[in-house]
């Protein structure tokens, strides 16, 4: 099957943003890494909704912002304005002891415009403020369609801090995904038994120091694609490799993921056959339960969203209906499994400003997603957004129980949103 189904079913359009679309903004990324601040440097609108997500998820205490005029703009006072700022920031902060180890400075489309160097500016900025590592980030949209856009750019950044080390210890790296996994997931039952003696993420640290532990570590695993470009930098500057293991809710898959890693750590893939039937088990429970009730699923819960509801459809389950804007490389055979077979799924682009006049469905269903819920106006929304730290096969048993219970309950969507803090 060629591209061309791709192209008939998607279409390029402008862009509707809902209520219920958001979550990870680039500068909650950025703010994962730690003794880390912040200078935001745009217009007001541009910054807005980075700082009312900032304010009420705690974590305004690590960004100020510096608002740009259009008189500043063309004035060509423009780098002069930032180095100020960032002057009276840094007194502020070290008269309050709290100097960070980590300085970002972020810039929105505008600076593509202006063409700053900032390379040089980090250069003089860190002979200026001794000790202190500055990085520029970026929150430009515009880059949305380029070889790295601002969600690879930013996820790049937050390794780029890493130094190298000459030790390299029996640890593994899980990057790619934003929230760490579940306790619950087998992953790293999975990873000691094939000689793993510590399983690291971003989220373990508190402090700049602690973080360059994972400097040492022998492999980087991939959970998402968008981290692939910082691993190819991290391989290149720490000599750390990576293998590709993304999130995966098919059992056939979760096993090629287990049977990759330990290539990547030249031993033997344990036996799997347990866990293996303990997901499969749950896969027929949860169709007992559900019967032939319509599911509606969005590409915002899971990366793989075709691949997910191909393994629901391959076990009975009654997929209605996908949103999804597009097909990213890695679910394009998952993708043209489903056209082919259930040539009847609904595919609805959740941006595309179509979908908000469509009438709601007029059918009990569940819809597993913010989006979904939303757009689709079902009754019963499974609340889990993009990240959510399920992992393997027990994450697949995890993610089914959510369903599953979503069955008897009827959603308060405006407030599952209000706590989702989904700040676009």
């Amino acid at each position: 099957m060629s591209c061309s189904l791709i192209e008939n079913v998607y279409e390029t359009s402008l862009h509707y943003a809902s209520p219920a679309h958001g979550g990870w903004g680039v500068l909650k990324i950025a703010q994962l890494i730690p003794d880390s601040y912040f200078l935001f440097v745009s217009p007001a609108a541009c910054g807005r909704h980075g700082a009312l997500g900032a304010r009420m998820e705690g974590r305004k205490n690590r960004v100020s912002y510096l608002f740009l005029t259009e008189q500043s703009i063309v004035s060509g006072d423009y780098e002069k304005m930032l180095i100020d700022a960032l002057d009276q920031l840094m007194d502020f902060l070290k008269k309050r002891n709290r100097l960070p180890k980590v300085m970002g400075i972020f810039v929105s489309c505008i600076d593509d415009l202006l063409g700053t160097d900032h390379e040089a500016l980090k250069a003089q900025l860190e002979e200026r403020y001794s000790g202190i590592r500055f990085i520029d980030c970026h929150m430009n949209p515009t880059s949305s369609d380029t070889g790295v856009p601002p969600l690879v750019n930013i996820q790049n950044k937050i390794y780029s801090v890493l130094e190298r080390t000459d030790r390299t210890d029996d640890a593994v790296n899980i990057v790619g995904n934003l929230e760490p996994v579940h306790k619950e997931s087998e992953l790293t039952e999975v990873l000691e038994k094939m000689g793993v003696k510590e399983v690291r993420h971003i989220t373990d640290y508190k402090t700049y120091e602690d973080y360059q532990d994972m400097a040492a570590s022998r492999l980087n695993i991939r959970l998402a694609p968008s981290v692939k470009y910082a691993c190819t930098n991290m391989q290149r500057k720490l000599g750390i490799p990576s293998v590709e293991a993304l999130i995966s809710f098919r059992p056939e898959n979760i096993r090629k993921n287990y049977e990759a890693i330990a290539e990547g750590l030249n031993v033997k893939c344990p036996d799997l056959s347990e866990y293996e039937q303990e997901a499969l088990k749950a896969l027929l429970e949860t169709k007992k339960e559900l019967g032939d009730m319509p599911l509606i699923l969005d590409w915002e819960c899971t990366i793989s969203v075709f691949e997910f509801a191909r393994c629901l459809l391959e076990h009975g389950f009654n997929v209605k209906r996908i949103y999804s804007q597009q097909v990213i490389p890695s679910d394009k055979e998952n993708f043209e499994w489903v056209m082919e077979n259930y040539p009847d799924v609904e595919i609805r682009q959740p941006q595309n400003p179509k979908v908000t006049v469509e009438e709601h469905v007029d059918y009990e269903c569940i819809a597993v997603g913010y989006s979904a819920g939303y757009l689709s106006g079902a009754e019963h929304v499974v609340d889990i957004g993009g990240q959510h730290g399920l992992y393997g096969y027990r994450g697949l048993v995890e993610f089914l129980k959510k369903i599953k219970e979503t069955k008897h309950e009827k959603a308060d969507l405006k407030k599952i949103l209000e706590d989702a803090v989904l700040i676009i």
